[in-house]
């Protein structure tokens, strides 16, 4: 008897009616946004074959982060999320819809490119605090670490099945007919944020809405808090090296083994494998993430990084892609989770808008560097170069924080 239940506790978060329509909602978003990143790296090569250019794509995509989800998560702490959330989904439909039809017409540039990526950040960076904040009120205290990992295991379906669907229609059809699925798949996240009801929300913050929501507060309180600040800080660091290999598995799809928009896809599709195993493996904790559990995946994840190195051909390459998506979504789901271990409710909001601030500022940095690097040196490099970082970090945090701490959700 206690096999069928330890199953069903991975899934738990599934049995709100409000999260399980959610979660289908943003599993076919999360598929069209892969499909469109895909596409958009493939498009910025074939019109320029420049890593360097590549990187500015990478950078103006989450460039937003560093301008608009620190408000974002000031808004997260006062608005209607749902509301909010349908907007942002509404936008970026738009935004996609227009990127498609100057690709259909045979009319777009690497500027229209770069513009429409800066433009579906602006809408991610605003959607992204609000919708992590928003998990809690959807399952409530006691199922918001299973949420969490359903989540991170949400989007790597979408990663699974984005970038092989993209290399699809990009082989068979256009980058303009891939591009397009994205702007359906945000009408139909669109559509299951309607048929969210509120009355059955688990969680609901006890905020003062006439008492000022300051952003000096928040990043006052995350100063504070150390195993907070160091949890934002050593997530965000290993995604400015490049942990969810874009760029580099564009490179080495084009450059390195010579393949195909599929093969660059399928690239994608086994990360997103290891990171969905990763992430149901990690769903059955109960208690929220540590910082030494953080640690621990670090440590791991700079290991595979050096084999995803050197791998010698295509099939040792997906085979080293598998192992790093397991092990980064161990960091991801530790970091995430680190923020509700470590935060106080009423600074949730604010302190998801500081994460996403530090980690798409530092993303869009490393998207420069990457490019550069790159250019210069080799994407083999780069990624030798992301290994070493992450295992520099890994040893940081094994030696500020040395003794052990295991908490659990409610501490």
């Amino acid at each position: 008897m206690s096999q069928p239940s330890k199953r069903s506790d991975r899934f738990i978060a599934l049995g709100e009616r409000n999260y399980r329509n959610y979660f289908l909602g943003t599993a076919l978003s999360n598929s069209g946004n892969w499909a469109h990143r895909v596409a958009q790296d493939w498009l910025i090569l074939n019109l320029s074959n420049s890593a360097q250019l590549l990187g500015v794509v990478l950078a103006a995509q989450f460039l937003p982060g560093f301008f608009f989800s620190l408000h974002a998560g000031k808004l997260a702490d006062k608005v209607n999320p749902k509301l909010t959330l349908i907007a942002c989904n509404v936008t970026a439909a738009i935004i996609a819809s227009g990127l498609a039809f100057l690709v259909l017409i045979n009319a777009v540039t690497s500027a229209h490119v770069i513009g429409a990526a800066f433009l579906l950040g602006v809408t991610n960076a605003i959607d992204g605090p609000i919708r992590q904040s928003y998990y809690v009120a959807l399952v409530g205290e006691e199922k918001l670490a299973n949420a969490l990992s359903l989540n991170s295991a949400n989007i790597n379906v979408g990663r699974l099945i984005g970038p092989a669907l993209s290399g699809v229609l990009i082989d068979f059809f256009g980058i303009g007919e891939a591009i397009l699925f994205n702007a359906l798949s945000y009408v139909l996240c669109a559509l299951s944020l309607l048929s969210i009801r509120e009355s059955e929300y688990r969680y609901r913050a006890e905020l003062n809405k006439n008492e000022p929501v300051r952003l000096r507060d928040g990043f006052g309180y995350v100063l504070r808090e150390k195993k907070l600040l160091y949890s934002i800080v050593a997530v965000s660091f290993l995604a400015m090296w490049g942990q969810d290999m874009q760029l580099t598995s564009a490179l080495m799809a084009k450059n390195v083994f010579k393949g195909s928009a599929f093969g660059f896809g399928l690239m994608g599709t086994v990360l997103a494998l290891g990171a969905i195993c990763g992430a149901i493996s990690f769903a059955k904790r109960k208690s929220l993430p540590s910082i030494e559990l953080l640690t621990q995946r670090a440590l791991y994840m700079s290991g595979i990084w050096f084999l995803v190195a050197i791998a010698p051909n295509y099939w040792f390459y997906l085979i080293a892609l598998f192992g790093a998506g397991y092990f980064s979504m161990g960091v991801n789901i530790s970091g995430n989770g680190g923020i509700r271990t470590y935060s106080a409710p009423e600074f949730y909001g604010r302190a998801w808008g500081i994460y996403i601030f530090m980690w798409q500022s530092l993303i869009a940095i490393g998207g420069f560097l990457l490019g550069a690097l790159a250019d210069n040196f080799s994407v083999r490099f780069v990624i030798g170069f992301g290994a070493l970082m992450a295992l520099m970090m890994s040893v940081v945090l094994k030696v500020k924080f040395r003794a052990p701490e295991y908490p659990t959700s409610g501490q």
